[in-house]
């Protein structure tokens, strides 16, 4: 299971202060932090980039949170959706009864988890689904950080890194006309390294942190990895849970 990431530095203090609007009947009216900036640097992303960065954002929403709940799934979705940065297809399709996650803790997760799962799973093909999910991702993030400008300073140098080290690459549809190679056509593999707060050298291994959460949630049966039958049925050929060349 991913460990807590260096960039969410927040005391224990800063934790158990919740001092943001929070109402589950006016679902996510009051999240209003802007994300214009995140989407527009995200255009300039490979395809991977953009669902790392999915990620990412979702994680520093999760980590925000840790210790205010006893709920495994929001950290299980979180290892599945690295996994399905080396293949959409490795997350499996979940659906979380919204009156079993409510208050101003696990309503923020519900609402981020439920996000999450269509910019990975599809975003590939319907890149409205990814873009939809930056935005609200990168404006919940905004809203129940207590330390909101750190939060986007640490963001800033993240678009910086991945824009040098992942540009948006070319891609031709009819070279895999049938959706068969969808983990080979996003882009060169990214590692959580380039989002840490001291990234020198971090992300010089993006292969083994990648390879370390697939087998970990093989191992520990995550229930948000798909597993070979659901594979199967999505198309995929191959020996699965392998990273592309």
């Amino acid at each position: 299971m991913p460990s807590r990431p260096d960039w969410i530095a927040l005391t224990d203090d800063e934790r158990r202060r919740l001092h943001y609007l929070w109402d589950d009947t006016r679902a996510s009216q009051d999240v209003r932090a802007r994300s214009d900036w995140i989407l527009e640097a995200s255009t300039g992303l490979s395809l991977r980039a953009r669902l790392a960065l999915c990620v990412a954002l979702y994680e520093s929403i999760v980590w925000r949170f840790d210790g205010l709940h006893r709920r495994a799934e929001p950290l299980q979705v979180a290892q599945a959706a690295w996994c399905a940065t080396v293949d959409p297809r490795y997350l499996r399709f979940y659906e979380l009864t919204r009156s079993s996650w409510t208050g101003p803790v696990e309503g923020p997760l519900w609402c981020a988890m439920t996000w999450l799962q269509p910019a990975l799973s599809s975003g590939h093909a319907f890149p409205g689904h990814l873009f939809d999910a930056l935005g609200y991702l990168g404006s919940l993030a905004q809203h129940v950080t207590p330390r909101p400008e750190a939060w986007r300073a640490w963001l800033a140098g993240a678009l910086e890194r991945l824009a040098a080290a992942h540009p948006p690459q070319p891609d031709d549809p009819f070279d895999d006309p049938f959706g068969r190679r969808t983990g080979e056509r996003l882009g060169a593999l990214v590692g959580r390294g380039l989002f840490s707060l001291q990234p020198v050298g971090l992300d010089s291994h993006p292969r083994a942190f990648l390879a370390a959460e697939l087998a970990d949630a093989q191992a520990s049966a995550n229930p948000f990895l798909a597993n070979p039958g659901d594979l199967r049925d999505a198309g995929f050929t191959g020996t699965p849970y392998q990273l592309p060349p």
